[in-house]
């Protein structure tokens, strides 16, 4: 149950993000999930009379009693940030933000999973078998493009231009990007859409071509389509992004393009790809380690051959 006060201040947030431009995408998760889940624990407490106290309590009991990790903690103190700093500047309050006497907990690095070439190569020729048209062209275009599912929902036939191979999106924070697809992608596009009798605009449908293919609707293709095709990992469709990033860092592509492939902001968001990319790493040492390992061994050799002379 949330206090009556608490809520109007809640709805007024809600306002005040939307007239920033914020994605109503946004603003509902932030709202609805973790700021309504704040306010229930604050129970009768005036969300403006808690102290730093207040704060660190409710990140304890989300890190104890829901077992939330470090990133759904960091994201939370984040939003509760926002939330007090944006209130306070736009009602003009005279308190001072609680949040900021807090730290901030610190997100762990992970390797991102990610699709390997192979496995890709694995799934593109279980679907060559089973001549599913479109699942290949789904699949190609996913991996050469390094889209988000949402992104690639949204697409209809006309959205593709297939000369320059080339198409826009409306992504994160409702901003529009260019994205590429590769000559194989494209041809197997156009071989599926050559397939289709129904007048849907949408680039991926239903199998009987009556509905936009969901989100949701990819998700699972995906998800059955890793397992019959005997990829081991759970196959969802950012595995594709990350390895199409993957493929690109280890060919030598740069990471200022690749940060432009996938459409992050701010190249940092890239280089996490460059630390997951160890391989590459030990492969040149290797070289190194190798090239000083043969010059040791020739000396070696050499040395030998001049005390037999002697």
């Amino acid at each position: 149950m949330i206090l009556e006060s608490n809520q109007k201040l809640l709805d007024q947030y809600r306002f005040i993000c939307r007239s920033k431009g914020l994605t109503n995408k946004s603003i509902n998760s932030t709202c609805n999930y973790d700021l309504r889940l704040y306010l229930e624990w604050l129970g009768e407490k005036n969300v403006l009379e808690v102290s730093h106290i207040d704060i660190q309590s409710f990140l304890m009991y989300c890190a104890i009693e829901r077992g939330n990790g470090d990133r759904a903690l960091n994201r939370k103190h984040t939003n509760l940030n926002m939330f007090y700093k944006r209130l306070i500047i736009q009602l003009d309050l005279s308190i001072k933000n609680p949040v900021d006497k807090v730290d901030k907990p610190k997100i762990r690095k992970k390797l991102k999973p990610h699709l390997k070439e192979y496995e890709y190569r694995q799934m593109v020729k279980f679907l060559e078998a089973e001549r599913n048209l479109r699942g290949l062209a789904l699949i190609s275009l996913l991996y050469s493009s390094g889209c988000r599912l949402s992104e690639i929902h949204q697409l209809n036939r006309n959205s593709l231009n297939h000369k320059v191979r080339r198409f826009v999106v409306v992504g994160k924070g409702e901003k529009e990007r260019e994205c590429l697809f590769s000559p194989d992608a494209s041809m197997r596009i156009k071989v599926y859409l050559a397939t289709r009798t129904d007048d849907n605009e949408a680039l991926f449908t239903t199998l009987d071509g009556k509905r936009r293919l969901s989100e949701k609707g990819i998700q699972d293709y995906l998800k059955r389509l890793g397992k019959r095709a005997g990829v081991e990992q759970n196959v969802h469709p950012h595995l594709f992004r990350h390895g199409r990033a993957m493929q690109l860092l280890k060919k030598g592509v740069a990471l200022e393009i690749i940060q432009m492939v996938l459409g992050h902001e701010n190249i940092a968001t890239t280089q996490i790809y460059a630390q997951m990319n160890f391989d590459s790493v030990q492969d040149k040492v290797d070289a190194i380690d190798n090239i000083i390992y043969l010059d040791k061994v020739r000396d070696k050799r050499e040395q030998e051959v001049l005390a037999d002379i002697a």
